[in-house]
C-alpha cells in the first residue's frame, strides 16, 4: 500500500508519521525504514527502526530517491514498511511532477510487498487526482 499524510506545515504530519512507525514496530514482523531529509527526528524514532537521513546520501530528486529505495529493498528482503517524511524536501519537485515516481513505487509495492507511508506538505484539495487513492483520512 501507498499512503499519504497531507496537510500544511505545522499540521502534525510528522508527529503522526512518527507515531505510526513507533506503533508498527510492536506488531510488524519485517523491518521498518524511516527516511527523512535530515536527522532532526532521529531520537523520536524507536531504535529498532532503521532511520536514514537522506541529505547524507546526496539524494536531491525523485529519480535518485527511487534508486535509493530500490537499494534498500535489494539489500534487505525483509523490509515491510518504508516511511518517508517531507517528500518535497527530498525530491525538490512539485507534486504534479511526481506521477511517474508514484507509479514506480506502486510497482515496487506489488513486486516486493513493501508499504510506503509518507508525508506531503499540501492540503488534500491541492493535490492532483492521481494521488487521491493514496490519501489517509
Amino acid at each position: 500500500m501507498i499512503k499519504l499524510l497531507t496537510g500544511q506545515e505545522g499540521s502534525g504530519k510528522t508527529k503522526k508519521l512518527i507515531g505510526m512507525v513507533n506503533n508498527a514496530i510492536k506488531t510488524t514482523k519485517g523491518n521498518l525504514v524511516f527516511l527523512d531529509y535530515d536527522n532532526n527526528q532521529m531520537y523520536k524514532i524507536d531504535y529498532k527502526v532503521r532511520f536514514m537521513g537522506i541529505s547524507e546520501y546526496n539524494i536531491n530528486d525523485d529519480t535518485s530517491l527511487y534508486g535509493f529505495i530500490c537499494g534498500i529493498i535489494a539489500s534487505n528482503y525483509d523490509v515491510e514498511n518504508i516511511y518517508i517524511d517531507r517528500l518535497f524536501n527530498i525530491t525538490n519537485k512539485e507534486v504534479q511532477e511526481l506521477e511517474t515516481f508514484f507509479n514506480k513505487l506502486a510497482e515496487l509495492e506489488l513486486k516486493y510487498n513493501v508499504n510506503f507511508i509518507m508525508t506531503i506538505g499540501k492540503c488534500k484539495d491541492d493535490l492532483p487526482e492521481f494521488l487521491e487513492k493514496y490519501m489517509i483520512e
